[in-house]
């Protein structure tokens, strides 16, 4: 008798294992269904709502080099509303662009390029509008590092001429709107226009309008 209530016992704590394994317990200690939908709700983030993309830039010829990549990293909040972070670097090299005197007797003078490293860390949000045209808004600040030449005419015996560094900070702040055109399951082919509403007068671009074409993979 002892045997038998003993495997009783028995398959019924097995049975109670078995039946505590299928439940997911949640922060409050309240067990789950494991269903996947429940799963899938209880994520804090999903790999699939990540974006990473970005838009290059290549023009050489004549003297003048611009080259230069902005790589970005984003969220999908929402099916809609989307924000994250990007970072530009851009080398800019202008032949013969500075005219600097190297006879101060003569007057003599001689071209030195423009060399410039632009550094433009930024923040951005995106909201769908209706079905493939968003707005976009994006706060990014330009450090741009350049090599000047200047001179100094009170060092006789040498060149009177002065290479340094200059840096100059500029915020710049784009409004706008844009395109996407899926090229894929996640990946698509986006088309902005964008506006800088502060466009001070430090800003190292002539024009406070900017177009930018790229590839973005989760959006």
């Amino acid at each position: 008798m002892k045997h038998k209530l003993f495997t009783i016992l028995l398959a019924l704590g097995i049975s109670v294992v078995a039946t505590a394994q299928d439940e997911v317990y949640s922060s409050s200690g309240k067990p789950l269904n494991k269903s996947e939908k429940n799963v899938k709700s209880d994520k804090l983030i999903d790999p699939d709502r990540f974006i990473i993309g970005g838009w290059g830039l290549f023009a050489v010829g004549g003297g003048f080099t611009n080259v230069g990549v902005t790589p970005i990293f984003g969220y999908r909040i929402t099916d809609g509303f989307s924000a994250g972070i990007g970072f530009g670097y851009q080398y800019l090299r202008i032949k013969n662009y500075n005219s600097v005197i190297v006879d101060p007797n003569s007057g003599a003078s001689e071209y030195r390029p423009l060399t410039a490293h632009i550094y433009s860390p930024s923040v951005w949000a995106r909201h769908i509008i209706w079905n493939n045209i968003f707005a976009h808004a994006e706060y990014e600040h330009n450090i741009f590092s350049q090599t000047i030449y200047t001179n100094d005419f009170t060092q006789y015996g040498v060149l009177p001429i002065i290479k340094e560094k200059e840096v100059i900070n500029a915020p710049r702040l784009f409004l706008g709107g844009g395109l996407r055109q899926p090229i894929g399951d996640r990946a698509s082919i986006v088309v902005m226009g964008l506006y800088d509403v502060l466009h001070t007068s430090n800003s190292v671009y002539i024009s406070p309008f900017t177009i930018r074409i790229g590839i973005n993979a989760g959006f």
